[in-house]
Protein backbone atom coordinates (compact mmCIF):
# COMPACT_ATOMS: atom_id res chain seq x y z
CA UNK A 1 0.00 0.00 0.00
CA UNK A 2 1.26 3.49 -0.88
CA UNK A 3 2.30 5.54 2.12
CA UNK A 4 0.28 8.67 2.87
CA UNK A 5 2.69 11.59 3.22
CA UNK A 6 2.18 15.25 4.09
CA UNK A 7 4.98 17.81 4.21
CA UNK A 8 4.83 21.33 5.63
CA UNK A 9 7.04 24.17 6.83
CA UNK A 10 8.16 23.96 10.44
CA UNK A 11 6.61 27.34 11.31
CA UNK A 12 4.26 29.75 9.48
CA UNK A 13 3.79 33.36 10.63
CA UNK A 14 1.41 35.80 8.91
CA UNK A 15 0.17 39.30 9.64
CA UNK A 16 0.83 43.01 9.15
CA UNK A 17 4.29 43.95 10.45
CA UNK A 18 5.56 40.38 10.49
CA UNK A 19 8.93 41.48 9.10
CA UNK A 20 9.55 43.31 12.37
CA UNK A 21 9.60 40.03 14.29
CA UNK A 22 12.07 38.41 11.90
CA UNK A 23 14.85 38.42 14.50
CA UNK A 24 12.90 36.44 17.08
CA UNK A 25 11.52 34.06 14.45
CA UNK A 26 15.01 33.31 13.16
CA UNK A 27 16.09 32.50 16.71
CA UNK A 28 13.17 30.10 17.06
CA UNK A 29 14.23 28.52 13.75
CA UNK A 30 17.73 27.89 15.10
CA UNK A 31 19.49 31.22 14.78
CA UNK A 32 22.21 32.57 12.54
CA UNK A 33 24.50 33.54 10.99
CA UNK A 34 22.02 34.33 8.20
CA UNK A 35 22.56 34.96 4.49
CA UNK A 36 19.67 36.73 2.77
CA UNK A 37 18.93 36.33 -0.95
CA UNK A 38 16.79 39.35 -1.77
CA UNK A 39 15.45 40.81 -4.99
CA UNK A 40 15.89 44.55 -5.76
CA UNK A 41 12.24 45.48 -5.18
CA UNK A 42 12.19 43.66 -1.84
CA UNK A 43 15.46 45.32 -0.79
CA UNK A 44 13.91 48.71 -1.41
CA UNK A 45 10.72 47.77 0.44
CA UNK A 46 12.05 45.97 3.51
CA UNK A 47 15.85 45.85 3.28
CA UNK A 48 16.42 48.33 6.11
CA UNK A 49 13.93 46.53 8.37
CA UNK A 50 15.58 43.20 7.64
CA UNK A 51 19.02 44.63 8.43
CA UNK A 52 17.69 46.04 11.70
CA UNK A 53 16.23 42.66 12.67
CA UNK A 54 19.29 40.67 11.54
CA UNK A 55 22.23 43.04 12.06
CA UNK A 56 24.92 40.54 11.12
CA UNK A 57 23.21 39.12 8.05
CA UNK A 58 24.74 39.13 4.57
CA UNK A 59 22.31 40.62 2.03
CA UNK A 60 22.90 39.00 -1.37
CA UNK A 61 21.29 40.49 -4.47
CA UNK A 62 19.18 38.24 -6.68
CA UNK A 63 20.17 38.60 -10.35
CA UNK A 64 16.74 38.31 -11.98
CA UNK A 65 16.38 34.68 -13.12
CA UNK A 66 16.59 31.45 -11.13
CA UNK A 67 19.18 29.67 -13.28
CA UNK A 68 21.77 27.12 -12.27
CA UNK A 69 24.45 29.78 -12.63
CA UNK A 70 22.56 32.24 -10.43
CA UNK A 71 22.07 29.59 -7.75
CA UNK A 72 25.78 28.66 -7.83
CA UNK A 73 26.81 32.33 -7.61
CA UNK A 74 24.64 32.98 -4.56
CA UNK A 75 25.73 29.70 -2.93
CA UNK A 76 29.36 30.84 -3.27
CA UNK A 77 28.52 34.01 -1.32
CA UNK A 78 26.88 32.34 1.68
CA UNK A 79 30.03 32.43 3.79
CA UNK A 80 29.54 30.97 7.27
CA UNK A 81 25.74 31.14 7.11
CA UNK A 82 23.77 28.52 9.03
CA UNK A 83 20.45 29.67 7.56
CA UNK A 84 19.50 31.01 4.12
CA UNK A 85 16.62 33.49 4.01
CA UNK A 86 14.86 34.19 0.69
CA UNK A 87 12.96 37.48 0.40
CA UNK A 88 10.98 38.70 -2.60
CA UNK A 89 9.10 37.05 -5.43
CA UNK A 90 9.03 33.42 -6.45
CA UNK A 91 12.28 33.30 -8.39
CA UNK A 92 14.32 35.01 -5.67
CA UNK A 93 12.79 32.56 -3.19
CA UNK A 94 13.68 29.58 -5.39
CA UNK A 95 17.24 30.89 -5.80
CA UNK A 96 17.56 30.98 -2.01
CA UNK A 97 16.29 27.40 -1.88
CA UNK A 98 18.73 26.36 -4.59
CA UNK A 99 21.67 27.95 -2.77
CA UNK A 100 20.60 26.24 0.46
CA UNK A 101 20.42 22.89 -1.35
CA UNK A 102 23.98 23.31 -2.66
CA UNK A 103 25.28 24.01 0.84
CA UNK A 104 23.02 21.62 2.74
CA UNK A 105 21.50 24.42 4.82
CA UNK A 106 17.98 25.08 6.10
CA UNK A 107 15.98 27.85 4.48
CA UNK A 108 13.51 30.49 5.65
CA UNK A 109 11.20 32.36 3.28
CA UNK A 110 9.61 35.82 3.43
CA UNK A 111 7.57 36.50 0.28
CA UNK A 112 6.76 40.10 -0.58
CA UNK A 113 3.98 39.17 -3.04
CA UNK A 114 1.30 36.46 -2.94
CA UNK A 115 1.50 35.55 -6.62
CA UNK A 116 2.03 31.80 -6.17
CA UNK A 117 2.25 29.06 -3.55
CA UNK A 118 5.97 28.30 -3.69
CA UNK A 119 7.02 29.76 -0.29
CA UNK A 120 6.02 26.74 1.81
CA UNK A 121 7.40 24.06 -0.51
CA UNK A 122 10.64 22.07 -0.50
CA UNK A 123 11.19 22.45 -4.24
CA UNK A 124 12.85 25.09 -6.40
CA UNK A 125 12.00 25.50 -10.08
CA UNK A 126 15.13 26.24 -12.14
CA UNK A 127 15.00 28.06 -15.48
CA UNK A 128 17.29 28.47 -18.46
CA UNK A 129 18.68 31.87 -19.44
CA UNK A 130 15.83 32.25 -21.95
CA UNK A 131 13.24 31.64 -19.19
CA UNK A 132 12.18 28.09 -20.09
CA UNK A 133 11.79 25.56 -17.26
CA UNK A 134 14.97 23.51 -16.91
CA UNK A 135 13.94 21.31 -14.00
CA UNK A 136 13.19 21.06 -10.30
CA UNK A 137 15.55 20.80 -7.34
CA UNK A 138 14.46 19.54 -3.93
CA UNK A 139 15.48 20.34 -0.40
CA UNK A 140 15.60 17.54 2.14
CA UNK A 141 12.77 19.18 4.07
CA UNK A 142 10.41 22.14 3.84
CA UNK A 143 11.41 25.63 5.01
CA UNK A 144 11.97 26.01 8.73
CA UNK A 145 10.11 29.35 8.60
CA UNK A 146 7.67 31.06 6.25
CA UNK A 147 7.00 34.65 7.31
CA UNK A 148 4.32 36.64 5.46
CA UNK A 149 3.96 40.37 6.16
CA UNK A 150 0.48 41.10 4.85
CA UNK A 151 1.03 44.87 5.01
CA UNK A 152 3.81 44.40 2.46
CA UNK A 153 1.64 42.04 0.40
CA UNK A 154 -1.23 44.57 0.46
CA UNK A 155 1.07 47.25 -0.92
CA UNK A 156 1.87 45.22 -4.05
CA UNK A 157 -0.11 45.56 -7.29
CA UNK A 158 -3.29 43.50 -7.15
CA UNK A 159 -2.27 41.64 -10.29
CA UNK A 160 0.07 39.58 -8.12
CA UNK A 161 -2.69 38.60 -5.71
CA UNK A 162 -4.97 37.68 -8.62
CA UNK A 163 -2.21 35.40 -9.95
CA UNK A 164 -1.91 33.79 -6.52
CA UNK A 165 -5.63 33.15 -6.49
CA UNK A 166 -5.39 31.68 -9.99
CA UNK A 167 -2.61 29.36 -8.89
CA UNK A 168 -4.57 28.26 -5.82
CA UNK A 169 -7.86 27.75 -7.66
CA UNK A 170 -6.29 24.93 -9.66
CA UNK A 171 -5.77 22.77 -6.58
CA UNK A 172 -9.20 21.14 -6.11
CA UNK A 173 -9.22 20.16 -9.77
CA UNK A 174 -5.61 18.99 -9.80
CA UNK A 175 -6.07 16.98 -6.62
CA UNK A 176 -9.09 15.32 -8.24
CA UNK A 177 -6.94 14.56 -11.28
CA UNK A 178 -4.13 13.15 -9.16
CA UNK A 179 -6.53 10.96 -7.19
CA UNK A 180 -8.23 9.71 -10.35
CA UNK A 181 -4.92 8.98 -12.07
CA UNK A 182 -3.30 7.40 -9.02
CA UNK A 183 -0.38 9.83 -9.14
CA UNK A 184 1.97 10.38 -6.23
CA UNK A 185 2.42 13.73 -4.53
CA UNK A 186 5.75 15.59 -4.34
CA UNK A 187 6.88 13.40 -1.45
CA UNK A 188 6.25 10.18 -3.36
CA UNK A 189 3.17 9.32 -1.35
CA UNK A 190 -0.60 9.47 -1.47
CA UNK A 191 -2.58 12.51 -0.28
CA UNK A 192 -3.75 12.43 3.32
CA UNK A 193 -7.29 13.17 4.45
CA UNK A 194 -5.94 16.45 5.87
CA UNK A 195 -4.67 17.44 2.44
CA UNK A 196 -8.09 16.89 0.93
CA UNK A 197 -9.68 18.98 3.68
CA UNK A 198 -7.17 21.77 3.11
CA UNK A 199 -7.99 21.89 -0.60
CA UNK A 200 -11.70 22.20 0.08
CA UNK A 201 -11.20 24.98 2.62
CA UNK A 202 -8.92 26.93 0.27
CA UNK A 203 -11.48 26.80 -2.53
CA UNK A 204 -14.23 27.93 -0.15
CA UNK A 205 -12.20 30.95 1.00
CA UNK A 206 -11.14 31.99 -2.47
CA UNK A 207 -14.63 31.87 -3.95
CA UNK A 208 -16.16 33.68 -0.97
CA UNK A 209 -13.47 36.30 -0.26
CA UNK A 210 -11.36 36.52 -3.42
CA UNK A 211 -13.13 39.46 -5.01
CA UNK A 212 -13.29 41.35 -1.70
CA UNK A 213 -9.56 40.82 -1.19
CA UNK A 214 -8.88 42.24 -4.63
CA UNK A 215 -10.72 45.43 -3.58
CA UNK A 216 -8.95 45.70 -0.22
CA UNK A 217 -7.04 48.92 0.49
CA UNK A 218 -3.49 49.21 1.88
CA UNK A 219 -4.56 48.02 5.35
CA UNK A 220 -5.21 44.25 5.28
CA UNK A 221 -8.68 43.25 6.46
CA UNK A 222 -9.99 39.84 7.51
CA UNK A 223 -10.94 38.79 3.98
CA UNK A 224 -7.51 39.77 2.68
CA UNK A 225 -5.78 37.79 5.45
CA UNK A 226 -7.86 34.69 4.67
CA UNK A 227 -7.16 34.91 0.93
CA UNK A 228 -3.41 35.39 1.43
CA UNK A 229 -3.31 32.38 3.73
CA UNK A 230 -5.29 30.34 1.20
CA UNK A 231 -3.03 31.40 -1.68
CA UNK A 232 0.26 30.80 0.12
CA UNK A 233 -0.15 28.27 2.93
CA UNK A 234 -3.23 26.21 2.04
CA UNK A 235 -2.43 26.09 -1.67
CA UNK A 236 1.23 25.32 -0.98
CA UNK A 237 0.37 22.37 1.22
CA UNK A 238 -2.22 21.25 -1.34
CA UNK A 239 0.11 21.09 -4.33
CA UNK A 240 3.00 19.39 -2.57
CA UNK A 241 1.01 16.92 -0.52
CA UNK A 242 -1.83 16.48 -3.02
CA UNK A 243 -0.23 16.40 -6.44
CA UNK A 244 -0.51 18.34 -9.68
CA UNK A 245 -2.28 17.56 -12.93
CA UNK A 246 -3.04 19.09 -16.32
CA UNK A 247 -3.42 22.69 -15.11
CA UNK A 248 0.25 22.93 -14.17
CA UNK A 249 1.37 20.68 -17.02
CA UNK A 250 -0.03 23.26 -19.45
CA UNK A 251 2.33 25.95 -18.16
CA UNK A 252 5.21 24.13 -19.86
CA UNK A 253 3.57 24.81 -23.19
CA UNK A 254 2.37 28.30 -22.36
CA UNK A 255 5.82 29.42 -21.22
CA UNK A 256 7.37 29.03 -24.69
CA UNK A 257 4.69 31.05 -26.50
CA UNK A 258 5.70 34.68 -27.14
CA UNK A 259 2.03 35.70 -26.88
CA UNK A 260 1.86 34.33 -23.31
CA UNK A 261 5.42 35.00 -22.15
CA UNK A 262 4.37 38.10 -20.22
CA UNK A 263 1.89 36.21 -18.06
CA UNK A 264 2.64 35.45 -14.43
CA UNK A 265 2.72 31.81 -13.33
CA UNK A 266 -0.70 31.99 -11.72
CA UNK A 267 -2.17 33.61 -14.81
CA UNK A 268 -0.91 30.69 -16.88
CA UNK A 269 -2.30 28.25 -14.33
CA UNK A 270 -5.74 29.87 -14.62
CA UNK A 271 -5.75 29.08 -18.34
CA UNK A 272 -4.40 25.62 -17.57
CA UNK A 273 -7.18 24.91 -15.09
CA UNK A 274 -9.85 25.83 -17.61
CA UNK A 275 -8.09 23.58 -20.14
CA UNK A 276 -8.04 20.72 -17.63
CA UNK A 277 -11.78 21.03 -17.03
CA UNK A 278 -12.50 21.36 -20.76
CA UNK A 279 -10.59 18.14 -21.47
CA UNK A 280 -13.39 16.17 -19.81
CA UNK A 281 -13.20 16.76 -16.09
CA UNK A 282 -15.72 19.60 -15.91
CA UNK A 283 -19.19 20.32 -17.24
CA UNK A 284 -19.91 23.37 -19.38
CA UNK A 285 -21.63 24.97 -16.39
CA UNK A 286 -18.58 24.38 -14.16
CA UNK A 287 -16.24 25.79 -16.78
CA UNK A 288 -18.43 28.87 -17.28
CA UNK A 289 -18.68 29.48 -13.53
CA UNK A 290 -14.93 29.23 -13.00
CA UNK A 291 -14.19 31.38 -16.05
CA UNK A 292 -16.59 34.03 -14.75
CA UNK A 293 -14.83 34.14 -11.38
CA UNK A 294 -11.37 34.26 -12.94
CA UNK A 295 -12.43 37.01 -15.33
CA UNK A 296 -13.87 39.13 -12.52
CA UNK A 297 -10.53 39.21 -10.71
CA UNK A 298 -8.61 40.00 -13.90
CA UNK A 299 -7.25 36.59 -14.90
CA UNK A 300 -7.04 35.35 -18.51
CA UNK A 301 -9.70 32.92 -19.71
CA UNK A 302 -9.12 32.99 -23.47
CA UNK A 303 -6.37 32.14 -25.94
CA UNK A 304 -7.88 34.21 -28.70
CA UNK A 305 -7.56 37.32 -26.53
CA UNK A 306 -3.79 36.76 -26.56
CA UNK A 307 -3.58 36.28 -30.31
CA UNK A 308 -3.32 32.50 -30.32
CA UNK A 309 -5.51 31.03 -33.05
CA UNK A 310 -3.26 28.76 -35.13
CA UNK A 311 -3.53 24.99 -34.80
CA UNK A 312 0.25 24.66 -34.88
CA UNK A 313 0.56 26.87 -31.81
CA UNK A 314 -2.07 24.92 -29.89
CA UNK A 315 -0.40 21.64 -30.82
CA UNK A 316 3.02 22.88 -29.71
CA UNK A 317 1.62 23.87 -26.31
CA UNK A 318 -0.19 20.56 -25.97
CA UNK A 319 2.85 18.45 -26.84
CA UNK A 320 5.06 20.29 -24.36
CA UNK A 321 2.41 20.02 -21.66
CA UNK A 322 2.37 16.23 -22.03
CA UNK A 323 6.10 16.09 -21.18
CA UNK A 324 5.36 17.22 -17.60
CA UNK A 325 5.80 14.40 -15.06
CA UNK A 326 2.27 14.90 -13.69
CA UNK A 327 0.48 15.05 -17.07
CA UNK A 328 -0.76 11.52 -16.45
CA UNK A 329 -2.56 12.56 -13.26
CA UNK A 330 -5.99 12.64 -14.84
CA UNK A 331 -9.17 10.62 -15.09
CA UNK A 332 -8.05 9.20 -18.45
CA UNK A 333 -4.96 9.33 -20.68
CA UNK A 334 -4.87 12.47 -22.82
CA UNK A 335 -3.38 13.03 -26.27
CA UNK A 336 -2.16 16.25 -27.80
CA UNK A 337 -5.35 16.30 -29.87
CA UNK A 338 -7.42 16.15 -26.68
CA UNK A 339 -5.65 19.18 -25.25
CA UNK A 340 -5.86 21.12 -28.52
CA UNK A 341 -9.61 20.52 -28.60
CA UNK A 342 -9.92 21.56 -24.95
CA UNK A 343 -8.01 24.81 -25.48
CA UNK A 344 -9.97 25.65 -28.61
CA UNK A 345 -13.28 24.97 -26.85
CA UNK A 346 -12.59 27.78 -24.37
CA UNK A 347 -12.70 30.29 -27.22
CA UNK A 348 -15.46 28.53 -29.14
CA UNK A 349 -17.60 28.36 -26.00
CA UNK A 350 -17.33 32.07 -25.43
CA UNK A 351 -15.38 31.74 -22.17
CA UNK A 352 -14.14 35.13 -22.80
CA UNK A 353 -12.11 37.80 -24.16
CA UNK A 354 -10.14 38.19 -21.00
Amino acid sequence: MTMRILGAPLRYVQGPGAVDRLGQEVEIAGGGPVAVVIDPVARELVGARVAAQLPGARLLDFGGECTGAEIAARAAELGDARLVLGIGGGKAIDTAKGAAIERGLPVAIAPTIASNDSPTSHIAVVYTEDHAIEGVRRMRSNPVLVLVDTAVIAGAPRRFLAAGIGDAMSKPHELAGALAGGGANFFGGAPTELTQAIVGRAEEILLRDGEAAMRCGPAPDAAFERVVEAAILLSGLAFESGGLSIAHSMTRGFAVMPQLAGLLHGEMVALGTLTQLAAGQGSRAEIAALAGFLRRIGLPVSFRAHGITETADFRRMAELALTAPYAGNYLRPLTAEDLVAAMRSLDAGGEGDG
